[in-house]
């Protein structure tokens, strides 16, 4: 009896070793889960390619096996599921419409990859309305906007430079240009040396074009003709 007892303990433990090397083997062949994402800079809703390589220990693709892509979006958290052919498999994802990173991982098992992240930044801003008063210094005017923001609500960067132009009755009198500061327009210009009413600033951000009210009755300097 006491023989049939060993013989059965011998055989439950060559069949645990087994699983466990059998497993480590597995977990040592599956040696690189790589991540990559483009383009590295987006806007919301544009597509995004995520593409995953599966190598062993060896270096080479690995074939058939299920691999789990997650990444967050909106606040929301996501995954995908799919099979490496040729050690690769791909995802077409999209942007999350709130800017900031969106960052993707790769798993299979207990292996993980690296992180690959991509920045999300604001579309094309929505009209917005130039606000133009008069300065405390004559024939200065003061031009502000509220903030600017895109269709999703998410702020123009202030590294955008926006293009500021005098226009009067005759054509284009004068050239400038704002960064905008907290995604506002706040800046300070001073009236055209002579003019033909109507004056008015015109304002382009990424295409977007406004217009102000007439500014005549700002600036002091004497109409051309007058």
């Amino acid at each position: 009896m006491n023989r049939t007892k060993l013989i059965v303990s011998l055989l439950s433990l060559v069949m645990s070793v087994g699983v466990f090397a059998g497993s480590a083997q597995a977990q040592m062949d599956a040696g690189r889960l790589q991540v990559y994402a483009g383009p590295q800079t987006t806007i919301p809703e544009e597509n995004i390619s995520v593409t995953i390589e599966m190598t062993d220990s060896h270096g080479k693709s690995v074939q058939g096996e299920e691999v789990k892509l997650t990444y967050v979006s909106d606040g929301v958290p996501k995954s995908l599921s799919g099979k490496v052919s040729n050690g690769l498999v791909s995802f077409d994802v999209a942007a999350q419409t709130i800017a900031g990173g969106m960052t993707f991982q790769a798993t299979v098992g207990d292996l993980t990859s690296n992180s690959a992240r991509v920045q999300i930044v604001a579309t094309q801003p929505d009209i917005f309305k130039l606000k133009v008063r008069s300065s405390n210094n004559v024939n200065l005017v003061e031009i502000t906007t509220e903030t600017i923001s895109d269709a999703f609500g998410n702020l123009v960067s202030d590294q955008s430079l926006v293009a500021l132009s005098w226009v009067d009755n005759t054509g284009v009198k004068r050239l400038e240009a704002a960064q905008l500061s907290n995604g506002r327009i706040i800046y300070t210009s001073i009236c055209p040396s002579e003019y033909v009413a109507p004056l008015k600033i015109r304002a382009v951000l990424k295409n977007v074009e406004v217009f102000s009210s007439d500014l005549s009755v700002f600036c002091a300097t004497p109409e051309v003709g007058a």
